[in-house]
């Protein structure tokens, strides 16, 4: 879900004054407190709860109560390349979505979601172009539908042929990264497309037609914020100074949700998908429970079945509820 880097700019200013980052994303500050446990946190370039709080001081604040200390990331266009550097010790805690971090556990068992944000399923879907004349799921049948390879716009196209009774190979699915996606939707070279966010809003306010939902097709699909098991259980206390932020981040964007219109115009969206996505309910944050983990499970084995995992994965302790 990458965004452009304006909106770094414009979201993490005061979060990257007096702290850099290596061009390996790797975090580097002075601290300017007697505080001695530093948070490495590795935004995104995406317009999420971490992405936000970390932008504005709500995250740092936070931490600072909690006797540590944030320091951020450039962000990452992705949740790929964050998870990397987690892996590799660089990064403490990022973001991405329930489908990345089941397609990533495969190589890193100790990914921990331990926040998700709940939306009201519209935020995700798949939209066809006019001149395709898809209206229904069923339409789908021969068609080429664009989707990002293992992530979220698969995992739509994938439960959208289950609900239709068609089979992977009764459409043309055509892997695309989000931006190549969008530039071959608006000029016809595909026929469908599954995506998010600003790009799903992009291609409605555009004209295309809305085949689909996320909450249409039953998805388990949110975005998620996520550490190290090692980290979370050494650092019980940060962990939830951290989601308590998100919290927080989130209460203020429901009674004023101007900064997150004003980070997507900043991202470089036009005043017509800035108000597309205004209209959208804001984000809500819970902890990662016992039904999410039902959820984290559903995915999993959804994409063992559709042969997108070669091998079941053990998402068992992949989530942590930060109330104990």
């Amino acid at each position: 879900m990458s965004r452009h880097r304006p909106l770094v700019a414009v979201l993490l200013a005061a979060a990257l004054a007096g702290c850099a980052a290596t061009a390996d994303g790797t975090p580097t500050s002075t601290p300017t407190s007697a505080h001695d446990r530093p948070v490495r946190v590795g935004v995104l370039t995406t317009q999420n709860l971490l992405t936000l709080a970390a932008g504005d001081g709500t995250l740092h604040r936070a931490l600072d109560r909690a006797g540590a200390h944030a320091e951020v990331s450039e962000p990452f266009a992705a949740f790929a390349p964050a998870a990397e550097a987690m892996a590799a010790g660089r990064v403490d805690v990022t973001s991405g979505s329930t489908t990345a971090v089941v397609a990533a556990l495969a190589g890193d068992p100790d990914l921990v979601v331990v926040a998700v944000e709940r939306t009201d399923g519209d935020t995700q879907g798949i939209v066809a172009t006019r001149a395709s004349g898809i209206e229904t799921l069923d339409d789908l049948a021969g068609r080429s539908v664009a989707v990002n390879r293992g992530g979220t716009g698969e995992y739509l196209l994938r439960l959208a042929l289950r609900r239709a009774g068609l089979r992977p190979q009764d459409v043309e699915t055509v892997y695309l990264a989000p931006p190549d996606a969008a530039a071959a939707f608006a000029a016809g070279r595909v026929d469908a497309w599954a995506t998010w966010d600003q790009y799903l809003v992009s291609a409605q306010v555009d004209g295309a037609r809305t085949v689909a939902l996320a909450r249409d097709l039953g998805s388990d699909n949110a975005t998620v914020h996520v550490a190290r098991r090692a980290f979370v259980d050494a650092h019980p206390q940060a962990v939830r100074a951290l989601v308590d932020a998100l919290a927080d981040e989130a209460d203020a964007l429901a009674v004023d949700p101007t900064p997150l219109a004003d980070a997507y115009r900043a991202a470089g969206a036009s005043d017509a998908v800035v108000e597309g996505l205004s209209a959208l309910r804001t984000p809500r944050l819970v902890p990662a429970d016992d039904a999410f983990a039902a959820e984290l499970a559903r995915v999993a084995d959804l994409y063992v079945e559709e042969g997108l995992l070669a091998e079941p994965v053990d998402v068992s302790r992949a989530w942590h509820d930060v109330r104990g």
